[in-house]
């Protein structure tokens, strides 16, 4: 489970790629002001719309820009369940450490309120039991160490870069240490949206991250399936992110409409409209 001892002990195999390949300094976010990282546009971009290539042509950041609604597929009710129960997990944890519970006890009284709180967030507890044994055992492991990560989504201002003033971080840890939930599979894209946070937590705090985890939740037959990925954010993956970012911009800006895309994933919540 996501304890802090097995999420910084995966980090310590990237310390070599940093010392190999350290970041070049026209690519840490502080450099927003001249190229590469200064946009063409100010078009208050996200970091999802920018990192992740679910859809090949890019047809749903248009037709998301152009003010079509979407529709709230399952995939992406779930994904923000995950959010949901991991915030609230680690405030719940903390809280109890707080007021002076050991580790034990807090767990206990978490534990026993579990289904109720999960309930308040809108979960359906008797159909998506998973989601339960996700809170339960996130709790279990964070009352252990008396310790948890801070799942807050802490806001950042993106705007230098391009991107939306009011970017949220899925989660920080000690040491500068970025973290991205995702609900699902593992995408090679997932690492440019660590990046993206990083460079808009450095224009926005002049301080360095180099650091990230992927932390991926699946619904396993009504258990949950945790697993996570250390990512070295390098100058490859920045530089990759402002690619992105640029050609997102070029679409926009270029009022042509994407082709539709040669296949579409269960989650675009464009399938219909694209259909």
């Amino acid at each position: 489970m996501v304890s802090r001892w097995a999420l910084f002990k995966s980090l310590r195999s990237l310390h070599r790629l940093r010392e190999q390949d350290p970041v070049e300094e026209e690519l840490r976010g502080w450099n927003w002001d001249r190229p590469p990282l200064r946009p063409r546009a100010y078009l208050s971009l996200g970091v999802s719309e920018v990192a992740y290539r679910y859809c090949e042509t890019r047809r749903d950041v248009f037709l998301k820009r152009m003010g079509v609604a979407g529709e709230r597929t399952q995939p992406l009710v779930n994904g923000g369940h995950v959010h949901s129960v991991l915030e609230a997990a680690a405030s719940d944890v903390k809280r109890e450490l707080a007021l002076g519970a050991s580790g034990w006890e807090a767990y206990e009284r978490l534990a026993s309120g579990a289904a109720g709180r999960l309930a308040r967030l809108g979960v359906e507890v008797e159909q998506q039991s998973w989601l339960l044994d996700l809170y339960k055992r996130l709790a279990l492991a964070w009352c252990a160490e008396e310790w948890a990560p801070a799942f807050t989504e802490y806001r950042v201002d993106g705007w230098p870069l391009g991107l939306s003033r009011n970017l949220r971080v899925d989660g920080l840890a000690e040491g500068g240490v970025v973290i991205e939930a995702k609900y699902g599979k593992p995408q090679h894209f997932h690492k440019l949206a660590l990046a993206g946070y990083a460079l808009a937590l450095e224009a926005h705090l002049d301080v360095p991250f180099e650091y990230g985890i992927l932390l991926y939740v699946s619904n396993g037959s009504g258990r949950a399936s945790v697993s996570w990925e250390p990512v070295y954010i390098s100058t490859g993956l920045r530089r990759e992110f402002v690619e992105e970012r640029d050609a997102v911009i070029d679409l926009l800006t270029s009022g042509r409409e994407p082709p539709k895309a040669a296949s579409c994933p269960e989650s675009c919540p464009y399938r219909g409209v694209c259909a």
